[in-house]
């Protein structure tokens, strides 16, 4: 037992001036000057990010899709495993404080001389690594980073999930006003039609004017066709974020969606605080902490003890042992500073990402922001747009159901109103995906 109690002074001997291999990864990660541009609010303003999905997205369709999406999209049941394999990684490096055990019965049978011997021994053996320099704590802390790390993940995977059913979901709002409008305007255009057979009967049209609406009649005809194709895409596409079979998605209108009259993204910082991509970043640099951490423990030596019982139907014959061990690394072909270089530049390596991706984060919180605020500047003009155009259209069909205008007239407002409204459903759609991307981009979707 002196053996053991020398092995364990000289090892704390060693402890004393390598105190760095204990130290806890502290977070020393700060924020890049103005990453978000210039949209920064100079008051600590309530993020449009912080919001609860169910605030922002209150259409109660939208919402059933998305928890659907969430209960049963095959990401997102991969991504738990992923964490519940990482917990049992936790487990298994708590067990590194106790020892471990084996069990070997052996039975061995003899006949020599006409008699029969029978000896059976049940040996047990145990070793302890005491890992006094913080192996055994490096593995736990590692592990628990790379946990983490994982629940951040499936975080990330259900915003970008929950982002990708409402962005579907809006698109099949945005191709039903469409495909409302193309079907309006096929009526509008076969009365324009039928209207200019009629005066063309009469000797007030020539024959070009009436094949110039048949063809202008079958080209919206035609996008109808497309559009219902495109609606069935999407549906499919949908249903396949829900892990089912294609079928029809029941939808609200996409007038029905109300954007926030303002739209905050709050300080920086809640960047680092909502972002699951961001904070998967800094669990990275905290598991890179560790590794070389573990790195530098392996230039110390590794003290066991090993102890052997021997069992025996005898129990006079029954023997214990016990040894300590220390193993000192004195020279192993550079591999161990091999070592130690390549974790000090995967730590490196994990800031660099850190601050790209915090780069990355502002970039697209910026863009988004500014793609919300274009989107309503522009939704003013093509209102008025719209407007003008339905009166002119209207204007001229009276005039050409009374003869005084020409057919080109009919044609060229018939198609820039169609063009107008089409253009504006798409730049409705436009902001309210520039909101959930921009949503997403400041960590919502992830409560």
């Amino acid at each position: 037992m002196k053996k053991i109690y020398h092995i364990i002074l000289w090892a704390g001997i060693l402890l004393l001036p390598c105190c760095s291999i204990y130290q806890k990864y502290e977070s020393s990660a700060t924020v890049p000057d103005q990453v978000m541009g210039d949209i920064v609010d100079l008051q600590d303003t309530v993020s449009v990010g912080s919001l609860d999905w169910h605030e922002l997205f209150q259409d109660p369709l939208l919402q059933q899709l998305i928890e659907k999406a969430l209960a049963n999209n095959t990401d997102m049941r991969t991504a738990q495993l992923s964490i519940e394999q990482v917990k049992n990684e936790v487990k298994a490096a708590r067990w590194g404080y106790a020892p471990t055990l084996a069990l070997t019965p052996q039975a061995t049978y003899q006949h020599l001389g006409g008699q029969n011997s029978l000896s059976v021994t049940l040996p047990v053996s145990a070793s302890w690594q005491l890992g006094i320099f913080g192996q055994t704590r490096s593995r736990i802390r590692k592990a628990k980073a790379q946990q983490a790390y994982a629940e951040d993940y499936k975080q990330a995977v259900q915003v970008s999930l929950a982002a990708h059913v409402a962005d579907l979901y809006y698109t099949l709002a945005m191709l039903d006003r469409q495909l409302a409008i193309a079907e309006q305007t096929e009526i509008l255009w076969t009365e324009s039609l039928n209207t200019a057979r009629s005066l063309y009967e009469a000797g007030i049209f020539q024959s070009p004017a009436v094949y110039q609406m048949e063809a202008s009649l079958a080209s919206i005809r035609t996008e109808i066709v497309d559009l219902r194709y495109s609606i069935l895409l999407t549906e499919a596409s949908l249903c396949q974020l829900l892990a089912e079979t294609p079928h029809r998605i029941e939808r609200s209108p996409i007038a029905s969606f109300q954007v926030p009259e303002q739209i905050h993204v709050g300080l920086p910082i809640r960047l680092l605080a909502a972002r699951p991509d961001v904070r998967m970043a800094e669990h990275n640099m905290e598991i890179a902490y560790y590794g070389t951490q573990q790195a530098r423990q392996t230039f110390f030596p590794s003290i066991s003890i090993d102890g052997l019982l021997l069992g025996s139907v005898n129990p006079a014959l029954v023997l214990g042992q016990a040894v300590a061990s220390l193993t000192q690394p004195v020279f192993a072909g550079g591999k161990l500073n091999a070592q130690l270089k390549n974790a000090k530049a995967e730590q490196e390596k994990a800031q660099l990402e850190f601050v790209q991706t915090l780069l990355d984060a502002g970039n697209e919180a910026y863009l988004y922001l500014h793609a919300c605020r274009t989107a309503e500047e522009k939704s003013v003009h093509l209102d008025t747009r719209v407007n003008a155009l339905q009166e002119a259209f209207l204007a001229t069909s009276e005039l050409m159901n009374h003869g005084s205008t020409t057919y080109l007239e009919v044609l060229t407002a018939q198609e820039s109103l169609l063009s107008a409204q089409l253009e504006q459903v798409s730049n409705q759609y436009d902001l309210i995906v520039s909101l959930i991307d921009l949503y997403s981009a400041l960590g919502g979707f992830g409560r």
